[in-house]
C-alpha cells in the first residue's frame, strides 16, 4: 500500500514538473510571437498549370480539411492555367503551404508531371518583405526540399521561406522559373 502511495506521489511530482517545464518553454518559444495574418482575398491569387480541374478539387478538399479552412474557388483559364482563390482571405502561412502543396499533394503521384504553381501577393501583405513590394511565391524547378517555398519581390530580391521558421531569409539565388510571371499575364 505504501509503495502505491509513493508511486502516485512520485508520478504526480513528475507530471507537475513536466507541465511547469512545458509552460516555461512556451513562454520562451519564438513561435509564441508569431502573428497570424489574414490576407484578404483580393490581395493574392494562386495559379497553377499541370493539374486537371477535378484533381485540383480533390487536392484542395484535402488541404481544406487538413487546415480546417474553407475550400477555394477554382477557375480554369486560358492554357489550362487554373486560378485558386479564397474570396474571404487566407492566413499568410496557408498561402505558402498551398503553393507548396500543389507540388507535393497527399495521395497523388507527381512522377511524369510538369507542375508550375505560384502565388502573386500584392504589396504590404507578406511579413518580412518590404511593404512597397509585391511578390511571387513559388517552388523552384528540381526542388529537393519539401518544406519550403521561394519568394521574389518586384525589386528582384529573393527570399527563402522555410516552414520551420517564422521569417523569410534573403538569399542570392532566386531560382524562379521564367514561366512564373507568365501565369499572371
Amino acid at each position: 500500500m505504501i509503495s502505491v502511495i509513493l508511486a502516485v506521489i512520485v508520478g504526480g511530482l513528475f507530471l507537475g514538473g513536466a507541465l511547469m517545464a512545458g509552460d516555461a518553454f512556451k513562454r520562451r518559444s519564438p513561435a509564441r510571437n508569431f502573428e497570424v495574418r489574414l490576407i484578404e482575398g483580393d490581395q493574392f491569387t494562386i495559379r497553377v498549370r499541370g493539374w486537371a480541374g477535378h484533381e485540383l478539387r480533390i487536392i484542395f478538399a484535402g488541404f481544406a480539411a487538413m487546415y480546417d479552412i474553407q475550400e477555394p474557388r477554382i477557375v480554369e483559364g486560358p492554357g489550362r492555367v487554373f486560378s485558386i482563390d479564397w474570396p474571404d482571405g487566407l492566413e499568410e502561412a496557408h498561402i505558402l503551404f498551398a503553393v507548396n502543396y500543389l507540388h507535393y499533394p497527399r495521395d497523388f503521384d507527381i512522377d511524369g508531371r510538369s507542375i508550375l504553381s505560384a502565388a502573386r501577393v500584392r504589396r504590404g501583405n507578406l511579413t518580412g518583405i518590404a511593404d512597397n513590394q509585391s511578390a511571387f511565391i513559388f517552388v523552384p524547378g528540381y526542388d529537393t526540399h519539401f518544406d519550403r517555398v521561394h519568394v521574389v519581390d518586384d525589386a528582384g530580391q529573393a527570399y527563402l521561406g522555410d516552414f520551420g521558421s517564422t521569417a523569410f531569409v534573403q538569399i542570392d539565388d532566386a531560382r524562379m522559373p521564367r514561366e512564373v510571371p507568365k501565369l499572371f499575364t
